[in-house]
């Protein structure tokens, strides 16, 4: 350990190490102590989890309002994403404060409100809140955050990565904004997180239009430089649906694969992910059933948002003590948070929604100087009928792979213009004031705050749009107050949250359920997909009733996307797959079946042509592969349709059906030679645009300009379609 260094932490804090044995601080540990505590720039701390980041936050920070016991109020506001983390922290902070006299206080929604009225009347040391808990705070007691936070010294942000480039974010971002307001001063901000591949394109994030300096500091050596990794392949073989079934359940190959997590996982503790949460209760149920069948004790569990706080709570308490072998099926919902004891390794079924999350799920594994054991399971289709396979969903799982050993990772999305969020503030703004002028809010919230893509004019029809759902109201002064809508959406507690889960949309089949699907976008007629283990295709759909109307497809398709921007698959990672199918190297990681795919996929692009072509004539319709991510692939489709061609996106290519090549040569052409191609009339078709909370308040005309913004790629487009015309 540097001395050096260590000799400016509070010689209480070096007691603090020496109990717990420490013979030396970690490098990021080392690297953060002066920076934090000279408070002149923002901080990022960027390493894998279990790496130390909290004590390299905290034993600074904690030095720096210790050095000043004078100075009364809260002196550093930690901000989570998750109440459980916070309750983790909090058990972590009073030991590290054991021989300092600083309070540490959580406050959320399961927080007594005994803990709370302490704080309130005596603020001091550390707070521990959500977005959701600060969102109250600033609408309820702005003056208690004026006055209690005036020698506020840090605001230290915990899993950063998950706020980038989501409403919960743009909410943080301007709540930092409006408290630093407030109080009149700039506070030092340190953001905790998983490791970037690019952390200069993380700074904007963190303190949206400033040019004040930020330091990064990243943890190099992490546990993937000991990851050892598995893709095991299995064969599906697709069965035409029965008119008459009804019944839900997983395609055969499933029963494979839990075959396989039962024999390998069981008696340790791992955490297996899948893409959605009918995965997660199927692939359950079938461990369940398989540890009946041996007469043993069940150690797999599903974990997911749809299940009871009591259920979820009851898993990560069995897996934060670490007695028993556990083994929880889930979704996302595990990707962050909790500190897991000792998980044995990380296992994903089908392919990872991208690198990132791939990433921060790796980081639960290897934690106590072990490898990182990743394993994939994935299915692959038989059927060529009606589709071009090219066994994508191998290569994209071998692409991402590679990816992440690499080090690269998604870049965090560009910034949007979260009308819903913008909403949401606007009215908590006028809420704790009592009234605003538009002025004040657009200086606040656009011009100087984080929703700065927003125009005076775009501001004043955003404006405007409240104005007519009765959310605001023009006092005869001029200034904006809360209108009876508004008032009434502020009485309910859930306003305090920016997200909002998607609405579940009921599928039906012949007048029968066969079960519900979260979604936030339009489904179109004879679109098709994958659920319950069948293929559909959409014969009916309602926004209003939130109902899909479907019929049995009788081949392979995909299923629904429901897990919003976190799944769009990157153009990095397209290219990255076509290198893949150009080369003849085989991973020694993939297993015999996923050999066998890997080399059927390399063969079959090159019987099509594909290592020198963007588009493929087959007995079943014209293929095109782009090889660019999803964002591409969408816009493309749009420009198609938008010139008569029923287009369609099929996993990583997209399909034209029933299109003589002649006409797709007239539509290049004219695309090619549009001179203004209008975004907004590429999606002026799509009815349902409410992707956010509070979208629905919010007029056409700028949701279009929201999705136009966010959805659409025409540059990018533009270039495929210059490279397939001189094909044509």
């Amino acid at each position: 350990m540097s001395d050096n260094v260590v000799a400016l932490l509070d010689p209480d804090l070096q007691r603090f190490m020496y109990k717990k044995n420490w013979q030396t601080l970690l490098p990021i540990q080392q690297d953060s102590i002066k920076p934090i505590l000279d408070r002149k720039t923002d901080v990022i701390i960027s390493a894998s989890t279990a790496s130390g980041k909290t004590e390299a936050a905290f034993l600074p920070a904690l030095t720096a309002i210790n050095k000043t016991r004078d100075l009364s109020g809260v002196r550093i506001l930690y901000v989570s994403p998750l109440k459980a983390l916070i309750n983790d922290q909090f058990r972590r902070l009073e030991e590290m404060t054991e021989f300092l006299n600083i309070k540490v206080t959580p406050w959320h929604g399961d927080v007594s409100a005994s803990k709370k009225s302490k704080l309130m009347n005596t603020p001091q040391g550390v707070m521990l809140t959500t977005p959701e808990s600060l969102e109250s705070l600033l609408i309820n007691h702005k003056q208690w955050i004026k006055d209690s936070m005036q020698n506020l010294f840090y605001v230290v942000i915990d899993e950063f990565h998950a706020f980038m480039g989501t409403q919960r974010g743009y909410q943080l971002q301007s709540q930092l904004h409006r408290i630093e307001n407030l109080i009149g001063k700039r506070v030092c901000r340190i953001a905790l997180s998983a490791t970037f591949s690019d952390a200069n394109g993380v700074l904007g994030y963190l303190r949206p239009n400033s040019s004040i300096p930020c330091v990064v500091i990243a943890n190099k050596n992490n546990n993937q430089d000991k990851l050892s990794v598995q893709i095991k392949g299995y064969e599906h073989f697709d069965e035409v649906p029965s008119e008459t079934v009804k019944t839900q359940q997983l395609p055969k190959e499933f029963d494979n694969i839990a075959s396989d997590i039962y024999r390998l996982l069981r008696g340790s503790t791992n955490l297996v992910f899948c893409n959605s949460r009918f995965t997660t209760e199927m692939l359950a149920a079938k461990l369940e059933n398989l540890s009946k069948q041996a007469f043993v004790p069940n150690e797999f569990f599903p974990h997911h948002g749809s299940l009871s706080k009591e259920l979820r709570e009851s898993l990560e308490y069995r897996l934060q003590e670490g007695r028993w072998p556990t083994t929880a099926i889930c979704t996302a919902t595990l990707e962050l948070g909790i500190d897991i004891s000792d998980v044995a390794s990380i296992a994903q079924i089908d392919p990872p929604l991208n690198v990132a999350s791939l990433r921060q799920r790796l980081g639960r594994a290897g934690r106590r100087d072990h490898n990182a054991v990743l394993r994939l399971f994935i299915p692959e289709s038989q059927l060529s009928v009606g589709h071009v396979e090219l066994y994508e969903n191998t290569v994209l799982s071998i692409a991402m792979i590679e990816l992440l050993l690499e080090r690269w990772y998604e870049p965090p999305m560009r910034q949007e213009y979260a009308f819903s969020t913008l909403l949401q503030q606007t009215l908590s703004v006028i809420a704790s004031f009592g009234s605003a002028s538009a002025k004040s809010l657009y200086e606040l919230l656009c011009q100087t705050g984080p929703f700065n893509l927003c125009t005076p004019k775009i501001f004043k029809e955003f404006l405007r749009s409240l104005g007519q759902k009765d959310l605001i109201v023009q006092l005869n002064d001029g200034s904006l107050a809360l209108g009876l809508n508004g008032e009434f959406l502020l009485s309910n507690w859930s306003f305090y949250a920016a997200f909002d889960a998607p609405e579940e949309f009921t599928i039906e089949h012949d007048g029968q359920t066969i079960g519900t699907v979260p979604l936030s976008y339009d489904l179109e007629i004879d679109e098709t997909f994958l659920f319950a283990g069948r293929g559909w295709r959409v014969n009916y759909f309602s926004a209003e009733r939130k109902v899909i109307g479907v019929k049995p497809f009788p081949y392979d398709t995909q299923p629904l996307s429901v897990s919003g921007n976190g799944g769009f698959v990157h153009d990095v990672v397209r290219q990255r797959m076509l290198k893949i199918y150009k080369s003849d190297k085989i991973p020694s990681y993939l297993n015999k079946v996923a050999k066998e795919h890997l080399i059927a996929g390399k063969e079959l692009f090159k019987e099509k042509g594909l290592n020198s072509s963007l588009i493929y004539e087959g007995p079943t319709g014209i293929c095109l592969f782009p090889w660019m991510g999803d964002k591409i692939l969408r816009t493309i489709v749009y420009l198609l349709k938008k010139e008569a061609i029923n287009a369609k996106i099929y996993k990583s290519h997209i399909e034209l059906e029933y299109t003589p090549i002649d006409s797709l040569k007239v539509a290049v052409y004219n695309i090619v030679n549009s001179e203004n191609i209008d975004k907004i009339e590429l999606i002026k078709k799509l009815r349902n645009l409410d992707r956010d909370k509070y979208d629905n308040y919010i007029s056409m005309d700028l949701k279009r300009l929201s999705f136009a913004h966010s959805e659409l790629d025409i540059e990018g487009a533009l270039v495929f379609f210059n490279a397939l015309r001189k094909e044509l």
